[in-house]
């Protein structure tokens, strides 16, 4: 299955389509990440002329975490401690 979002770039002033995804929900996590970066995103198409609008891809970027938005619990670094540790010296 091909997904692919449809959006303007202001940066670059032109009408663009990302690259292609296996599924949908890649798709959608694109279109948030894009709407993000200020870019207007038309929709998103998919196989048998599937389409999804701006306003479904609005609500359901609503309801899900991407990567420019990660959830509190993964926001920190890997291996990267929360708290401060504490170095003791050996004497």
């Amino acid at each position: 299955m091909s997904w692919t979002a449809h959006y303007f770039d202001p940066r670059l002033n032109r009408v663009a389509v990302s690259r292609v995804f296996a599924s949908k929900e890649d798709a959608l996590r694109q279109a948030c990440d894009l709407m993000l970066r200020k870019c207007v995103v038309r929709f998103v198409t998919g196989p048998n002329e599937e389409r999804l609008d701006a306003v479904a891809i609005t609500k359901w970027c609503k309801g899900h975490r991407t990567a420019l938005k990660p959830q509190l619990a993964t926001a920190c670094i890997r291996g990267t401690p929360r708290r401060p540790i504490q170095i003791q010296k050996q004497g």
